[in-house]
């Protein structure tokens, strides 16, 4: 196609276009070689419009050996066939800095037909240019990256077909990248999940595009019929596409592992709860066969140390029966505890709630311990309230938790200390607490109390007889009254344990054994 010689115009106006769109012009005459350069012309290229135009040659010379051939194709090929060219080239300019140009050209033929002239438009694409290198780097990167990953990347539209696959799909799913694409993705889940796993996803999206980071597990079938668990998390991006303005990006992994790894601690934890039930309910028959003939040795051996049936002609007869009664006592409360903490862990200790007095409740604790603080050389008093400090709560239960506290407290302190217990009330709850002056607790020790059976063992309680039971009994009586226990321990200076209980009787329904 030939385009006849453009009429005059406005060269202001010319100038004006040239200059806002970045834009140059040429003309060059083919009989004569004659040049013509736009003023837009010589701002592109940097050369001075000085009113002598470069020859024809010189802006072929500046460029590259590549660019040359490929100008010279462009050219030939427009005047073989009279249809206009296009051509793309790099110019380094003085300042080290390279700018890409367009070229886009046309024949001029005279009435007859034969070309006069070639007439080109230079437009600077240098920003455009480096703007695609960047993307095609940058798309690069990220197809490294997501074929390198080692969980799958998938892009979706928001129905769910796959628009894109990474490679991980081979190793995690079995299946290569174009056998996923297209797929809707609720296709990979195991075939009885599908309904649920269809609705999941569904939700997922919906979350996506409302600029959440939704997350799903469920299962899916591998090439080879192998399941597999998937966990997928999801974002929404934008597009340029016109059919689309957002599609889905998902990152799936294979949790297989982890919930393998989840399944085994449930059925561990299943186990040692059935073991756990099996020793409570072995404890609390063999605490029931031990107590009856028990019983019967402490009511007979009472009965001997009394001399209800005439004395006893020889004193070691009294001091033995003294002897096996006291260890009777000791026996039949170790196996309560016992019993009373199989209950416990079993769920079926029974609270019974009543009005109790806690200034009575404390006096007729401590003088139950009395005696054995006298033994030791020890101080023992109470600090309560004039009058009566009422609230609701087991009285078999508060005095084992203060019994429990106050020998304990006598057991560890030497002689010459001191144990106090006092009762005071602190907003909705009443508080015992039970100070005393004894060997005390190491600091990294006082997590392990209340534990069952766990003891503290040191050069100063080797002597010391006991389970490690009441502290745990403590804790749990506590527990199911809905109170707290706090114990404030330093070595060498005693130590103070707090037991809070509501007032009320209100956290017994709901109290539950930690």
């Amino acid at each position: 196609m030939c385009i006849k010689p453009a009429a005059g115009g406005s060269e202001a106006v010319f100038e004006r276009v040239e200059r806002v769109a970045r834009l140059g012009h040429w003309r060059v005459v083919i009989a004569t070689g004659e040049v013509y350069w736009s003023p837009g012309m010589y701002a592109l290229i940097g050369h001075e419009a000085d009113g002598k135009v470069p020859d024809s040659n010189w802006l072929l010379r500046r460029l590259s050996p590549e660019d040359q051939v490929k100008v010279a194709d462009a050219v030939r090929s427009a005047l073989e066939t009279r249809r206009p060219f296009f051509y793309r080239t790099s110019d380094p300019h003085d300042n080290g800095i390279v700018r890409y140009y367009d070229t886009s050209g046309d024949v001029e033929c005279d009435g007859a037909g034969n070309v006069v002239a070639l007439t080109g438009v230079v437009q600077d694409v240098t920003e455009k240019v480096v703007a695609e290198h960047a993307l095609v780097a940058s798309e690069g990167q990220y197809r490294v990256l997501t074929e390198n990953a080692s969980d799958i990347l998938t892009r979706h539209r928001k129905d769910g077909t796959c628009t894109y696959v990474s490679g991980a799909s081979k190793r995690i799913l079995g299946f290569e990248p174009h056998e996923i694409l297209g797929m809707q993705a609720v296709n990979i889940a195991v075939e009885e999940d599908r309904p649920h796993v269809g609705s999941e996803l569904y939700n997922l999206a919906n979350a996506a595009m409302r600029g959440e980071a939704p997350r799903i597990r469920f299962r899916a079938r591998r090439k080879d019929g192998q399941i597999v668990w998937l966990e997928t998390t999801a974002r929404a991006i934008p597009t340029s596409l016109p059919d689309r303005k957002h599609e889905v990006v998902c990152v799936t992994r294979d949790i297989t592992e982890q919930k393998n790894h989840e399944a085994e601690l449930f059925a561990a934890r299943e186990r040692a709860e059935a073991a756990s039930q099996t020793k409570s309910r072995f404890l609390a028959n063999m605490s029931h066969e031990l107590r009856t003939p028990l019983n019967a040795i402490i009511g007979f051996s009472d009965i001997l140390r009394q001399e209800m049936f005439g004395k006893h002609t020889t004193a070691r007869y009294k001091e033995y029966s003294g002897l096996i009664y006291e260890s009777g006592q000791l026996l039949l409360d170790l196996i309560s505890d016992i019993l009373d903490m199989s209950k416990i862990e079993a769920g079926k200790y029974e609270l019974h709630p009543e009005i109790l007095d806690g200034c009575e409740v404390l006096r007729a604790c401590l003088r139950i311990v009395q005696g054995r603080a006298d033994e030791q050389g020890l101080t023992i008093s109470a600090q309560a309230p004039p009058g009566r400090l009422e609230f609701i709560a087991d009285k078999r239960a508060i005095k084992q938790i203060l019994l429990n506290l106050l020998s304990n407290a006598v057991k560890f302190t030497p002689k010459g200390g001191k144990v106090t217990a006092s009762l005071c009330v602190q907003g909705g709850d009443i508080q015992f607490m039970v100070q005393d002056t004894g060997i005390g607790i190491p600091e990294e020790d006082l997590p392990r109390l209340g534990r069952p059976f766990e003891q503290v063992i040191s050069d100063a309680t080797l002597s010391k007889s006991g389970t490690g039971l009441g502290l745990a009994l403590v804790k749990s009586l506590v527990s199911l009254h809905g109170g707290e226990l706090s114990i404030e321990s330093a070595v060498g200076i005693g130590t103070t344990l707090r037991v809070s209980l509501p007032k009320s009787g209100s956290g017994i329904a709901t109290a539950s054994v930690a």
